[in-house]
């Protein structure tokens, strides 16, 4: 009826609109993902086209491999006990299943179509990162940024990061095949796509950008020899590795060598300086709590500062440690003399909560600085995201050792942890005790061992599928998935579930 109304055509269009809809939610709004899986969903049953829909599903082995993972959701039901958590799971993981039905029963074709699709996903990301880098930079708004983690105003900064380094992969892509007009657009929210998740910091959004990059490197060189792909994706992982590790390898500053009885006693202005020399009170090599009068500096933090000494930094951290870091950090003594050296930046990078010259820096560097302090203070990992995410996976590999065949079901994830946190004995504060941020891990504790088969299985054979028929977009997506399951529920969040799922849909059609 709708056809003989507004054409022949009506349906498909409509469905196009709603994918481009849903590609611009992605990185905008999740009414607009809800809105639009709910047009998707209305456009397909008043079309009605059941005949060449059940065609189109039986033909999608890919698809068969995703209902099976979701099937397990539902069978797990029967040894959970959590029916709340596990109700409120179920319909976060819907979009998994529904989305690429969607898009198998009525596929959209790459000519025109698809490129349409992609094109919307971009300008959605260009848009918003434009806002998410101007308001950080106080252009606009009143909002005061303590964190460099609080750039995304539109969601998850970790979920951001890794849909940014996806349009940076259909930026490269559609550039070879665009117009020399097109070329300019693409090549340049291509530049701005790394710039962007550089300036941002995001781990997972930088290792997905890499991982855009060396697939696209390995794709071109296997087009022209196997062999030389397979020695250069050795090389690369080798490589890839070292790297990490270099990163990652804490880099244990000597211990400034300090004699109390040569420290000085009182400060220019006669007060008394007082010298904790204890191992913990140093950090990156230099003594916090030496050379220090809390005297003096009280006083001249107060006449240049609007926050109380004994007060909190915007981060919650009492200030008057947050000063000493920094002074410490500037090689400066904490008396009235030295404070006079701090700039009106170093006092507001100091209300900020930022305990370094170099925390305040942007960048990678700043990053990985970051990193580097966590790994030199393994004895408190609150607060600090990769020393978290070690106890998240050693929680979650102790539940697995007493649930390894069946996991603990679709609701009991959350009390599981809860309670291993508990047995454990954690260091983690209440607020930081959650799941295992490792898509691999959080299967195969929900499901046991036939959840992480059925996860692994959905995952790698849709990449040994793609990468067989030499489809490059599929390639890069799966791959930017597969790497990020490494360090992220993605598939625990309304926005990571969207972006599998209509990724992974999208690229279903085996035109495609």
């Amino acid at each position: 009826m709708l056809q003989r109304t507004f054409g022949s055509r009506f349906h498909e269009q409509f469905h196009l609109f709603g994918a481009c809809a849903f590609a611009v939610g992605l990185s905008t709004s999740k009414i607009v993902l809800s809105l639009s899986m709910l047009l998707l969903l209305l456009n397909l049953i008043l079309e009605g086209d059941v005949k060449k829909y059940k065609i189109n599903l039986r033909q999608n082995r890919l698809f068969l491999l995703l209902s099976i993972y979701f099937a397990l959701h539902l069978l797990a039901l029967s040894w959970t006990s959590n029916f709340s958590y596990a109700f409120g799971d179920l319909k976060t993981k819907l979009t998994l299943l529904i989305i690429p039905l969607v898009f198998v029963v009525k596929p959209i074709n790459y000519d025109g179509p698809l490129q349409l699709v992609n094109r919307f996903f971009i300008s959605g990301l260009v848009v918003t990162s434009v806002i998410n880098f101007l308001a950080y930079h106080q252009f606009f708004g009143a909002k005061i940024y303590t964190d460099i983690r609080e750039l995304s105003l539109f969601g998850s900064h970790i979920r951001y990061g890794i849909l940014v380094a996806m349009g940076a992969g259909i930026c490269l892509y559609e550039f070879t095949r665009s117009s020399s007009k097109w070329k300019i657009i693409l090549g340049t929210c291509l530049l701005w796509f790394c710039y962007y998740t550089y300036f941002s910091q995001i781990i997972s959004g930088v290792l997905a950008l890499a991982t855009v990059f060396i697939s696209a490197l390995v794709f071109w060189i296997h087009l022209r020899s196997k062999l030389v792909a397979g020695i250069a994706t050795g090389l690369l992982l080798l490589g890839s590795l070292l790297f990490i590790a270099f990163l990652l390898f804490p880099i244990n500053k000597p211990r400034t060598k300090l004699d109390e009885r040569s420290l000085p006693l009182k400060t220019a202005n006669g007060n008394a300086y007082s010298h904790n020399l204890l191992p913990e009170t140093f950090i990156d090599g230099k003594a916090v709590l030496a050379n220090l009068c809390e005297t003096e500096i009280e006083v001249e933090w107060e006449k240049k500062s609007r926050f109380r000494y004994y007060g909190k930094d915007l981060k919650g951290q009492p200030i008057r440690f947050t000063l000493m870091r920094y002074m410490t950090a500037k090689d400066l003594k904490k008396d009235s003399l030295d404070f006079q050296q701090l700039t009106l930046t170093d006092i507001k990078s100091i209300e900020k909560g930022i305990a370094s010259p170099q925390e305040s820096e942007s960048g990678l560097w700043a990053r990985w600085k970051g990193i580097q302090f966590q790994l030199q203070n393994l004895q408190d990992p609150n607060g600090h995201s990769l020393l978290q995410r070690f106890e998240y996976w050693k929680t979650a590999w102790h539940i697995i050792e007493k649930n390894w065949l069946l996991g603990v079901g679709t609701g009991d994830v959350q009390d599981a942890f809860d309670n291993q946190y508990a047995r454990d004995k954690s260091p983690l504060l209440p607020e930081y005790r959650l799941r295992a941020h490792n898509s691999y891990l959080t299967s195969w504790v929900s499901f046991g061992l036939l959840g992480l088969i059925s996860f692994g299985g959905m995952v790698f054979y849709f990449l040994n599928y793609q990468w067989k028929n030499q489809h490059f977009l599929p390639v890069v997506f799966i791959l930017v998935a597969i790497v990020t399951f490494i360090l992220e529920d993605t598939l625990e969040t309304q926005t990571g579930v969207s972006f599998f799922a209509f990724f992974y849909g999208l690229y279903l059609n085996p035109k495609n």
